[in-house]
Parts: C-alpha cells; sequence; structure tokens
C-alpha cells in the first residue's frame, strides 16, 4: 500500500507565476502622488547623506585628537568608526546603483 502511494505521487516542475507580467508602478495614483513621494525619497536621502557625512567627520575628528593625545585604544575607536562611516557613506551615494543592479538582476531572473 506504501509503495502504491509514492509511484502515484506526481510532483511539478516549477510551480505557475501568478503575477506573471505584472510590474510594480506607482503612476495609477496620479502625477501628485508621484511628485510628492519623490520629493519625500529624495529629501530622506539627502537627510540620511548629511548624517553620515556628520558621523565620517565626527569619526574623524576622534581619531585625530586621540592621535595627538598618544591614546591608542581611541585611535582604534577612531580609526574603526571613520571606516565605518566612510563605507556607510559609499552605500548611502551609491543606494540608486546598488538598487538598480538588484532590480536588473531580479529581472533577469525572471523573478
Amino acid at each position: 500500500m506504501f509503495t502504491n502511494t509514492l509511484t502515484n505521487l506526481s510532483i511539478s516542475a516549477a510551480a505557475e507565476n501568478p503575477l506573471d507580467g505584472v510590474t510594480p508602478n506607482i503612476n495609477v495614483f496620479g502625477v501628485q502622488f508621484q511628485g510628492a513621494i519623490q520629493l519625500i525619497l529624495g529629501g530622506l536621502w539627502a537627510l540620511v547623506l548629511i548624517l553620515v557625512t556628520a558621523a565620517f567627520l565626527m569619526n574623524l575628528g576622534k581619531w585625530g585628537i586621540a592621535r595627538q593625545r598618544g591614546h591608542s585604544d581611541d585611535i582604534a575607536d577612531g580609526a574603526d568608526g571613520a571606516k565605518r562611516s566612510g563605507i556607510a557613506f559609499a552605500a548611502v551615494a551609491g543606494a540608486s546603483v546598488i538598487i538598480g543592479g538588484i532590480l536588473a538582476l531580479t529581472a533577469a531572473a525572471g523573478a
């Protein structure tokens, strides 16, 4: 009985996509909504860039002060903070390229 059930079991190779041909589009909400979204996202992006730049400059300042005073622990902390905030700045500044690349890869994969 058990072998009979296993031999009659069929598994499809790929599931059909119920959203085939559907793409996200905010134009359905109107031009004013699209303009407002672009303004809000642009403002948030600028604010994040300003904050990350301030953190980078503050960490560079901490690093410089620690080097002047000869505090080895503070030198390492300042250097690590400057590296992290520098990487964060690069990621925030290149966010459009990063997101565009991810969307291009998913579109090429057919997702």
